[in-house]
């Protein structure tokens, strides 16, 4: 590209957008890349500052913003998303499904660290939806080298910095602990909380709900009739603490399940517990959910639901900024 004084643009062609900003009214280009000067576009283009054009000058082994935010979409977008028009040399990333989003990190600090390349997404493992924008990908300057952007699909290699899991259709089993609840001393408030939760997932079918006493055995063997039944995943409420009667995550254990990890560095809710038993999830609920508004709980539903396994080593990551 080079560089000409706005009054002796006349004839030339842009290799910029040109944009207008008027406070609470308007962002946008006036002046696309690609669009030819008029005598009558001089006045206008003086009165937005610009004194000073870039003009279409084309260099080898150089590529146009444009041109890079395609390439770098396809290293950012999986197949269950789509682009947006480029508008001032940005291309932003659309969900076409619902999902749960997952961020291959370590590669988006890695593209981030080549010069010149800027790519901002949304916070990884979270529930979106279909038309819900993702990411933006653009380059800094106008043109980068085509050997930089080279670099970055190396680094990318076949597997897409974003990536959307499905929310395939899963039934739901509760059972709820407690001997005072079991008894009548006390009405079951914790199953509607988790039904409230779990209407914003219509993949989930709720089909099960026992309540049982806080006898280890009884709460084995309330999770393995669900199971034997066609569960998929189960929420146990209540009983997880370090109280003699709280007895819920030794019934989960006698299962046989895989304990994930019982116990999290987030609060509140620090006392969830989350398991696995030949595909299925089990899930271990404190009171804190029940009481607080956000929790650990509402950290991994996105992910509970969407059947994406967690492990001790992500919880413990959670410790950063996990104070809810």
């Amino acid at each position: 590209m080079e560089v000409v004084k706005t009054v002796e643009a006349q004839g030339l062609t842009l290799c910029q957008d040109i944009t207008k900003i008027v406070k609470d009214e308007f962002k946008g280009a006036l002046f696309k890349k690609g669009h030819q000067v008029t005598a009558e576009d001089i006045p206008v283009l003086l009165s937005l500052g610009k004194e000073h054009l870039f003009v279409w000058s084309k260099e080898p082994g150089m590529v146009h913003e444009n041109e890079a935010a395609e390439v770098l979409y396809q290293l950012v977008a999986d197949k269950n998303m789509k682009p947006t028009k480029i508008s001032e040399g940005k291309i932003e990333v659309v969900a076409e499904k619902d999902g749960l989003l997952k961020i291959d990190q370590e590669k988006l600090l890695k593209l981030n660290l080549l010069a010149k390349i800027a790519i901002a997404t949304l916070p990884t493992n979270q529930k979106v939806t279909a038309g819900q924008k993702l990411a933006g990908t653009r380059i800094i300057p106008l043109t980068i080298e085509a050997e930089r952007l080279a670099q970055a699909e190396a680094l990318v290699g076949n597997e897409p910095v974003l990536s959307l899991l499905s929310f395939e259709s899963i039934t739901v089993g509760i059972v709820t602990t407690g001997s005072e609840v079991f008894n009548g001393l006390i009405e079951d408030a914790f199953t509607p909380v988790v039904k409230a939760k779990l209407a914003e997932y219509p993949n989930a079918t709720i089909r099960f709900h026992e309540i049982v006493n806080d006898e280890p055995q009884n709460i084995t063997a309330a999770i393995e009739r669900m199971l034997a039944k066609g569960a998929d995943l189960i929420f146990c409420t209540g009983g997880m603490s370090v109280d003699p009667d709280d007895r819920t995550p030794l019934g989960i254990k006698q299962t046989g399940a895989e304990i994930a990890f019982y116990g999290t560095p987030v609060l509140p809710g620090s006392m969830l517990l989350v398991a696995y038993l030949n595909g299925r999830t089990i899930v271990g609920l404190p009171g804190g959910v029940l009481y607080s508004k956000r929790t650990v709980f509402d950290l991994l539903l996105p992910r509970i639901m969407a059947q994406d396994k967690i492990t001790k080593e992500e919880i413990a990551g959670l410790g950063y900024g996990g104070y809810l």
